[in-house]
């Protein structure tokens, strides 16, 4: 059993640390006070193949596994948790499509995410159902050659700065159970009847986070995603990989507060004699640590599984479970370090607190992961 990255997995954290460190790391509280995308540094990144780099070779990518994902998506936040998270969550309509998508869909829209031509988004969540999918109101009707939809959708992720959307919707609303008449789109976000209107957020706010309305949207009849009413269970093959990101981002959030708040201690003196010296601050950081080396063992383990064609949907939700909880309670924690200054726009960890907080709630609430985990171990969801 080897824990240890290989060479090239070394060399690829190497470089893009690098990256991070120099295009990513001094401009964060830039960009969240803009409430700005940071297009610029996704398209500086994507050139360097680090957008997509699991996406195939002759789509742009880097042919990279999900284990090489986890340690840009880790290392982009380490540098910065808004920017890091922003133009790492580029790729969120790409797995749909690489697993789905026709030859055609993945020719012309998946390859230019890696390639930097702008981002992608997927819409699922809606005003009034989140967790619960099935309920989901969204409608899809084929209308000669054109699928028509209507509907509204929430808190989407690029929904107005991506190129295309990859849109949820009912296609049967006789469907029982409900979610065998779910099914996938590609929706290009310049259609006619296509808005995204802004929603101001606590944190994350270089991300571009939109309400979607959909208002009698036509689309060709091939946009439709693999195969009618089978849209549930491909999201299913998604959320194995998405969660994971999800996780390794959060995870990077929670290495960058910590590594902040050890400097800090070891620099900022009270009672004549470093923080660190004091026990207190001691166990905050050993804390800190054991959290933050667990989540690491949980977040490419599941990746492993995935590259080994093994994806185990408990594991990939673990590991966004306890790595995203961990995020909040070490960026807390930070905060508290840093005592009145970690409150202060001033230092880094004031935001990376304020972005590590829906961690616990997108792309499926600590709730729903232990609710996967939960039926897994009763073998209602096989592993």
């Amino acid at each position: 059993m080897n824990f240890d990255f290989n060479e090239d997995q070394k060399m690829l954290q190497d470089a893009v640390r690098e990256f991070a460190e120099k295009e990513i790391m001094p401009y964060g509280r830039e960009y969240d006070e803009k409430a700005e995308y940071p297009m610029d540094i996704y398209k500086k990144a994507a050139k360097l193949g680090f957008i997509g780099a699991s996406i195939p070779e002759e789509y742009n990518g880097a042919g990279m596994g999900c284990v090489d994902e986890a340690i840009i998506s880790m290392e982009f936040c380490r540098a910065d948790s808004s920017i890091g998270s922003a133009i790492d969550l580029a790729t969120l309509g790409v797995p749909m499509l690489r697993y789905f998508g026709s030859e055609e869909q993945k020719e012309n829209f998946m390859a230019k995410v890696p390639k930097g031509e702008g981002p992608s988004a997927i819409a699922i969540t809606e005003p009034d159902c989140g967790t619960d999918v099935a309920a989901m109101r969204t409608r899809a009707q084929l209308d000669g050659d054109e699928w028509v939809l209507n509907g509204t959708k929430q808190f989407i992720t690029n929904g107005k700065v991506g190129i295309y959307t990859v849109v949820l919707a009912k296609t049967d609303v006789n469907a029982s159970p409900p979610h065998k008449g779910i099914s996938a789109f590609l929706v290009e976000t310049d259609r006619e009847g296509y808005k995204a209107n802004p929603i101001h957020k606590m944190g994350m706010n270089c991300h571009d986070t939109s309400e979607v309305v959909l208002n009698n949207v036509r689309i060709p009849k091939e946009n439709l995603i693999g195969v009618e009413n089978r849209g549930f269970y491909q999201l299913m093959r998604f959320f194995n990989e998405s969660r994971i990101k999800i996780g390794a981002l959060h995870l990077g959030i929670a290495i960058g507060a910590y590594e902040r708040a050890l400097q800090y201690a070891k620099e900022r003196k009270a009672f004549g004699k470093p923080l660190i010296e004091h026990q207190a601050i001691q166990f905050k950081l050993a804390d800190m640590f054991t959290a933050i080396e667990s989540a690491k063992l949980l977040i490419f383990k599941a990746a492993y599984l995935v590259d080994k064609g093994e994806p185990n949907p408990a594991l990939s939700s673990a590991a966004k479970l306890y790595a995203s909880e961990t995020a909040i309670k070490v960026t807390y924690e930070a905060v508290q370090v840093f005592g009145g200054y970690g409150f202060s726009k001033e230092y880094d960890v004031e935001r990376y607190y304020r972005d590590a907080r829906v961690g616990t709630i997108y792309e499926g609430t600590s709730e729903a992961q232990r609710i996967v985990i939960g039926r897994t171990l009763a073998g209602r969801i096989k592993s």
